[in-house]
């Protein structure tokens, strides 16, 4: 088990700052940013602003409330209910391609049979800090779950622990207030491997990272379908960075014990966490609308969280008012007061998990910019061609067609829409 060490980086939030899983963000290197009559931003606009921000972040700590409660529209597989963690589900069972020492036989000579990912090995979730003795003992004993990758910085958790000193056992049962984590729960081991170190990438963060690029669900008509041009930016970054510090090594534990599950996480689930499962399902050929549609349900996935880091971001004025700015125009920088609202529809979109966002990534940047999976896992993740194969072929077992996951309707929730509130 490795726990975060101190950071020697002062930027970092020390550990009595409230939790608020954001920090400080600066706009893109060279990125032009200007008052909203046009005017460059004076020295003393750009303190204002950012100590808004500072308040802003300060007054929106985590709620001692926060909801956790499963929903109960929810399928199962893949969702499976872990007490006091949201998001929590399975990636088995999705149909895929057969592996290399398959033979020509799709059926394989049994017709009631079908090629998918290997059930009982691969689960995601939300940050588990509200994890329950309950939980930990079906996570544990039932699911066979050992080994828990978190991918979140070092500032969400310092900041996290922050919250946990301060709140009492009945809202986070098994953290350890020193760490903000669950470092000691008997046959549990917590592996840090966040994808970025010092940077915060939980969804609040995310969203104001976004708003440098834009807000506004587009569509494309050279691709045809609906997407967030920030998001796909940012999961080439979180792609990119998480490759050598957090994937390799995920997928270097599939591959040398491919028979022990684990669990990996980040803030909500979502975007570091949504990443890294796209590319196992991609490698061993899941369709692209499984993927996507896998992808997408976080959103209902999150139950009550959703609507609490809806408001929260609403809370903060991290909108744009209703505009959206392209990367080739001058970001609006609205100071204190003067600066808009996010609408709750503009929070939805940011704090979402559009089907869209996911494709796009795999279009344009896994397929048209990495070169495939494949290419991405030995270039990007250090891995060589055979160690692609064995990791790809220990994936893959035949499965009888009724334990085959397959995409289903959500009430209130489609996967292109999301939810409706």
């Amino acid at each position: 088990m490795a726990d975060p060490n101190p950071n020697p980086n002062p930027s970092v939030p020390s550990s009595d700052t409230p939790y608020q899983p954001y920090m400080d963000v600066k706009p893109p290197p060279g990125f032009s940013r200007s008052h909203p009559d046009g005017r460059p931003l004076t020295e003393a606009d750009v303190e204002a602003q950012e100590a808004s921000q500072k308040a802003n972040r300060l007054a929106t700590p985590e709620p001692k409330n926060f909801g956790v409660a499963f929903p109960d529209n929810l399928p199962t597989p893949p969702f499976v209910h872990v007490q006091g963690v949201p998001n929590f589900r399975e990636l088995g069972g999705y149909r895929c391609q057969p592996p290399s020492s398959a033979s020509d036989s799709a059926a394989d000579g049994s017709p009631t049979s079908t090629y998918a990912l290997r059930r009982g090995l691969l689960f995601r979730c939300a940050h588990p800090t509200h994890l329950t003795p309950t939980g930990a003992e079906y996570l544990t004993k039932t699911l066979n779950v050992h080994d828990v990758y978190d991918l979140r910085s070092l500032p969400e958790i310092t900041r996290l622990a922050a919250t946990v000193t301060n709140s009492g056992k009945d809202v986070y049962p098994l953290a350890d207030p020193k760490t903000g984590c669950v470092d000691h729960y008997p046959g549990l081991t917590r592996h840090f491997t966040p994808v970025y170190q010092t940077e915060d990438y939980g969804p609040v963060a995310l969203a104001t990272k976004l708003a440098w690029y834009t807000t506004v669900h587009m569509h494309d008509e050279e691709v045809g379908f609906a997407y967030s041009e920030g998001f796909v930016k940012a999961y080439r970054d979180i792609a990119t960075h998480g490759a050598t510090q957090a994937y390799a090594v995920m997928f270097r534990h599939l591959l040398e014990t491919p028979s022990d599950p684990l669990l990996f996480h980040c803030t909500a689930g979502k975007d570091r966490t949504g990443v890294f499962a796209a590319l196992v399902l991609k490698l061993i050929g899941v369709d692209e609308d499984t993927i996507c549609w896998e992808y997408a349900l976080t959103e209902p996935g999150l139950g009550e969280w959703r609507s609490q880091f809806i408001d929260r971001m609403t809370q903060t004025g991290l909108g744009s008012g209703g505009g959206s700015n392209a990367p080739d125009r001058p970001q609006k920088i609205y100071i204190g007061k003067d600066r808009p609202g996010m609408t709750r529809e503009e929070a939805a979109l940011i704090c979402g998990s559009r089907a869209g966002n996911m494709r796009a990534f795999l279009k344009t940047v896994l397929e048209a910019e990495f070169g495939g999976v494949e290419k991405y896992l030995v270039d990007k993740c250090g891995l060589n061609p055979d160690e692609v194969q064995r990791l790809r072929d220990s994936l893959i077992v035949k499965l009888p067609e009724d334990q085959v996951v397959t995409p289903s309707a959500i009430d209130g929730w489609t996967p292109d829409g999301g939810c409706v509130d």
